[in-house]
């Protein structure tokens, strides 16, 4: 049976070691906030509270394990913008002194990177030269390249916004939508933090997983896209989670923009040709069903 070994548990770290928990033996290390939930779904996984970039830590881990999937904090294009030095330091200092320690390992190292490393254009393939900009892409695109030059059989996922609770509502930091969906049920305003118009690919949660699984057991040194190929304005996101929940569930909840000044960047638009090719399975594109699903899901667990 192969180990896997999961760097954060988060949100999708979780639903990682939900979708492998029968097949592989797997260990999580994280802070320990969601391991008694956790726990209760997968009572047999290893869970161990630290940090993964503890020195010595990732080399003792290493010796028992053939997949890592690192899933730390690595921010995201705001928290970049809102707090640099600190996402400096995650994504490249500490990253490259835990890379370094893996030097001597035959492990698959699976890096959940980002659209972002690409230009704000249109239709990048894997192909496209890298030329992100903003600082979280930056700090993306320094991690592979982390990687690439210290000989570490890698397969790289270029992922775009995921959204969706998978086997978990409440594990981990919740994305823009689960955020409005709380608010819907909480009865407080949407609040939007720029105006709104920034361009976002939002990926199902599940269809991610189904190209991790299919991904599993094949070779390092490729590169692919994972996204929907389609993007979507903020603003139109929220309307749609405020119209559904007023429509279904009677909450009549309003948006506020907050600054109408500021402006986010958008997501480059990444194509997903070459994963749909290799996993013959094309990315969930029913993005109001989803909506009302989570709702539905939502209610279910605060019940």
């Amino acid at each position: 049976m192969k180990k896997i070994l999961i760097a954060g548990l988060g949100s999708i770290g979780a639903e990682i070691a939900s979708a492998f928990y029968s097949k592989f033996e797997i260990t999580c290390i994280d802070h320990g906030r969601y391991f008694d939930v956790i726990k209760q779904k997968l009572p047999e996984i290893n869970l161990i509270k630290s940090d993964i970039h503890e020195k010595g830590l990732i080399k003792k881990l290493a010796k028992d394990s053939d997949i890592i999937y690192y899933l730390v904090d690595t921010g995201g294009v705001i928290d970049c913008i809102n707090d640099p030095t600190k996402f400096y330091e995650i994504n490249t200092i500490k990253f490259s002194n835990l890379v370094k320690e893996l030097n001597s390992f035959d492990i698959h190292f699976f890096l959940l990177s980002s659209v972002f490393v690409y230009p704000n254009s249109q239709n990048c393939t894997e192909e496209t030269k890298p030329k992100p900009e903003t600082l979280y892409g930056k700090l993306r695109l320094k991690q592979e390249q982390i990687l690439e030059s210290n000989n570490i059989k890698s397969t790289i996922l270029r992922v775009s916004n995921i959204f969706g609770y998978g086997n978990f509502v409440k594990v981990g930091n919740s994305g823009a939508i689960e955020k409005f969906i709380e608010n819907i049920f909480s009865d407080k305003q949407i609040t939007l933090h720029a105006n709104g118009n920034q361009l976002v690919d939002y990926l199902y949660k599940n269809d991610l997983i189904f190209y991790l699984k299919n991904l599993v057991s094949e070779s390092p040194g490729e590169i692919y896209n994972i996204s929907t190929g389609k993007l979507q304005k903020i603003i139109n996101i929220a309307e749609i989670i405020s119209n559904t929940g007023k429509n279904l569930y009677q909450k009549n909840i309003r948006i506020k923009i907050s600054n109408k000044n500021q402006i986010y960047p958008s997501s480059p638009l990444a194509s997903s040709a070459k994963i749909i090719k290799k996993t013959h399975h094309n990315p969930s594109l029913n993005f109001n069903e989803k909506i009302q699903n989570m709702m539905d899901t939502y209610l279910q667990y605060e019940r």
